[in-house]
């Protein structure tokens, strides 16, 4: 098992990596001194995977009493207003108090929808997140943010709530590949962590580089085996330690340095919210990517070598590449740009590639340039 610490002074807690963990999830918490009851958000699917029933008997084992509340949808509906109002109101009945635990089971969904719940039940009770999708793992569940989805926006309402504990179990990962739907979850996951290479970690990238084809090849033939769960076990653990190093120097995205984590999202979310999220998060990241890599070699401080490194990469990893084939309408990606929280004086901040491992962020881009961009000039 690998240990990774988010140093954040009070707010200081670990992350746990490794195969079978869910088993012992019980013995990570207990040092941590919580309450005794322990309220499980989680869905359908991830239940008749049989994860839930892992948890349930760790926690009851070790005396604590579970209560399972169910989200409905099974994916990015449910961070809805909808959905918190009923998270709150079951938190009611089941009697939380403030020493009372939020266990997050499932994807990045789950872990954002239930941790603002906790965030702010009671003016905020402890959370643990327990991601069991690799998009979840080396990002949702790491660093402490929290939102639910508005209309006009992904992520539009928030806040900064910190986990107690994290606890990844790759062996969570097995299964995933095998279906059409399976493999194109993979492939959204894989965006995130290309993202990290890119960042921070030149030899994350040079090992996906080498890697990832043969991974993918594996994963949609068979369940994932131990070469397969070992490489995954490797890029969540240097993912997380990158996205820890940069939450440990800008907890709240205040002073620019957490900005870096933002690579690909400026352009990314905006284009998920003008496809009605139609568009998965991971493949809107990948086109996101795209965009500002060619928004910084157009300006001179991205090599088109590099460039051109990343996107094969993306493609490597089945991602997309050209915006161009989404026929969204600029205007509506413009509109849903506007909206983004990483504005500051008005104007729209992106971050942007020097070099692989090396980004740095912008707010002088001008409409016309991401109008040229948006266009695949």
């Amino acid at each position: 098992m690998k240990k990774i610490p988010v140093r954040l002074k009070d707010r200081s807690y670990s992350i746990l990596i490794g195969k079978g963990l869910l088993a012992s999830i019980a013995r990570y918490m207990k040092p941590l001194r919580l309450g005794k009851k322990v309220f499980l958000v989680t869905n359908r699917r991830i239940a008749s995977l049989g994860f839930l029933k892992v948890v349930q008997s760790s926690l009851k084992a070790a005396g604590y009493e579970g209560v399972v509340h169910w989200l409905k949808h099974g994916n990015e509906r449910d961070k809805s207003e909808d959905s918190l109002f009923r998270l709150w109101h079951h938190m009611a009945l089941a009697n939380l108090e403030r020493s009372s635990t939020v266990l997050a089971l499932g994807g990045g969904v789950v872990g954002d929808v239930a941790g603002f719940a906790a965030s702010t039940y009671m003016r905020g009770i402890s959370i643990v997140q327990v991601p069991t999708t690799l998009l979840a793992q080396v990002d949702a569940a790491i660093g402490g943010k929290t939102a639910i989805d508005l209309p006009q926006a992904k992520n539009l309402v928030g806040t900064f709530h910190q986990p107690r504990l994290v606890v990844m179990d790759v062996a969570t990962l097995a299964r995933m590949g095998l279906t059409p739907s399976g493999l194109r979850e993979l492939k959204n996951s894989l965006a995130e962590i290309i993202k990290y290479g890119i960042i921070q970690d030149p030899s994350l990238f040079r090992l996906l580089e080498r890697e990832v084809e043969a991974f993918l090849q594996s994963a949609a033939k068979k369940p994932l085996g131990p070469r397969e769960l070992s490489f995954l076990e490797t890029v969540v653990a240097r993912s997380a330690r990158v996205k820890a190093l940069v939450v440990e120097k800008d907890e709240r995205e205040t002073k620019g340095k957490r900005m870096i984590l933002n690579y690909g999202h400026t352009f990314g979310h905006a284009l998920e919210a003008a496809s009605d999220y139609r568009l998965p998060h991971g493949f809107g990241v990948a086109l996101g990517m795209v965009c500002a890599a060619r928004l910084a070699r157009k300006r001179g401080i991205f090599s088109v070598r590099d460039e051109e490194r990343q996107n094969r990469l993306i493609q490597k990893a089945g991602l997309p590449t050209r915006i161009e084939t989404l026929r969204l309408s600029r205007n509506r990606v413009m509109s849903a740009m506007l909206l983004d929280k990483k504005r500051k004086g008005g104007k729209l901040r992106f971050v942007l590639p020097v070099a692989i491992g090396w980004v740095k962020w912008v707010t002088n881009v001008t409409p016309k340039e991401i109008r040229e961009v948006l266009g695949g000039r």
